[in-house]
């Protein structure tokens, strides 16, 4: 985080936190949902629109973390900007291909380790890495190795993946084990 970010979080300890209006879509880019404006509709305005300023998605990426409730957030100076989260809190991105593939995140964070992976219930591969949960881009799943195996338990989608340096089972989301995280964190 920045050492400035965190001056002001000393400064200024009690900002009330805000919900629904920044969003990280299913293909890590960051989305400012303009709620609360005049003529505000949901079903016409709730997905938002892009944030393109390469200045404020870096400010946004260096200081984007989570809580012990697996809530995602932006802490904006002394203000914490809970995210509405598509897919999961990280979209990964596949560099390589096969077994040599490497992944970073939509932060520009490089991801060291994988734990495991699952297939949610909309067919997204989420991995569970040093990171955080990340969900791999569509784009580049073709690129990883995945490989069915044999004999799989029933209900379980029956692939392996092959990645940074480790074959993982796929997993199925409601096995009890897949990484929680708030999707839509809203105040309490």
């Amino acid at each position: 985080m920045d050492d400035l970010v965190l001056q002001a979080m000393t400064r200024w300890p009690d900002v009330p936190a805000v919900h629904g209006w920044l969003r990280l879509d299913r293909r890590g880019h960051w989305m400012l949902v303009d709620r609360g404006q005049p003529g505000f509709d949901e079903a016409l305005h709730g997905l938002g629109s892009e944030i393109t300023s390469p200045q404020i998605v870096d400010f946004i990426c260096r200081n984007y973390t989570s809580d012990e409730q697996g809530r995602w957030f932006w802490q904006n100076g002394p203000q914490r900007v809970f995210v509405d989260l598509d897919v999961a809190p990280l979209v990964l991105r596949v560099l390589g291909a096969g077994g040599e593939a490497r992944l970073v995140a939509h932060t520009g964070d490089s991801v060291g380790r994988v734990d495991a992976a699952w297939s949610s219930p909309e067919g997204e591969l989420i991995l569970d890495t040093d990171l955080g949960p990340g969900a791999i881009h569509d784009l580049d799943l073709a690129a990883l190795e995945l490989a069915e195996v044999e004999g799989a338990v029933e209900g379980s989608p029956g692939l392996s993946l092959n990645i940074l340096g480790r074959r993982l089972p796929v997993q199925a989301w409601d096995d009890g084990r897949a990484p929680r995280f708030d999707r839509r964190p809203r105040p309490a």
